[in-house]
């Protein structure tokens, strides 16, 4: 009798496991099926403006107006004013493919055009025209300014991989002492609409 009852107590035992495993898979029937869940995120990068430019030889290597042996002399031609391809400017600035924006320049010079004893050449004296092609009538005479003793914008807009001319004339009033005169001429890029040149 003892086997009879321990029998249908297994049984019952077995049959309330079973349903209780049964209970549980379809009380998870959505959790276990694999189904995907989606959600979104965004992605974000700032990527800064960038500018490059470098002198083109000629002008890296400075603006020469040569021997002066007669005066008054007017709008004497910086050395390299003419000498390119068509009678072009090769006193330039590349604005580098690396750039990711166009580039403003601004010019100024350090101080009037000075001798080593101290003899004074006013900077009102040495111009400049520029343009963004060269050829024999770009940049123009008729578009001379004085190079200012700050920073004043020149060149605007020259494109990535683009060149930017200059042209140099200087006037030398009779009576000027002899000697060499020199001064430094600055050159600054700017993100292309900056309006400032800063000092």
């Amino acid at each position: 009798m003892v086997k009879k009852r321990f029998g249908w107590f297994n049984l019952i035992l077995i049959l309330i496991i079973i349903a209780c495993v049964v209970l549980l898979i379809l009380q998870n029937v959505n959790a276990i099926t694999g189904h995907a869940t989606s959600g979104t995120t965004i992605s974000n990068v700032t990527i800064q403006k960038y500018l490059s430019f470098d002198f083109c030889g000629n002008l890296g290597a400075g603006v020469w107006f040569g021997e002066v042996n007669t005066l008054p002399a007017t709008n004497l031609n910086g050395s390299h004013n003419e000498d390119g391809i068509d009678s072009a400017s090769t006193y330039c600035v590349n604005v580098s493919n690396d750039s990711n924006t166009g580039v403003d320049f601004c010019v100024n010079a350090s101080a009037d055009l000075k001798t080593s004893d101290l003899d004074v050449l006013g900077l009102s004296n040495e111009t400049y025209s520029n343009f963004s092609t060269s050829n024999a009538t770009y940049p123009q005479l008729s578009d001379e300014r004085s190079i200012p003793s700050v920073y004043e914008h020149s060149l605007v807009n020259i494109a990535k991989g683009e060149v930017g001319y200059y042209r140099f004339y200087l006037d030398i009033p009779a009576g000027q002492e002899s000697g060499t005169y020199n001064n430094t001429l600055y050159f600054k890029g700017l993100q292309t609409g900056t309006e400032d040149c800063g000092s």
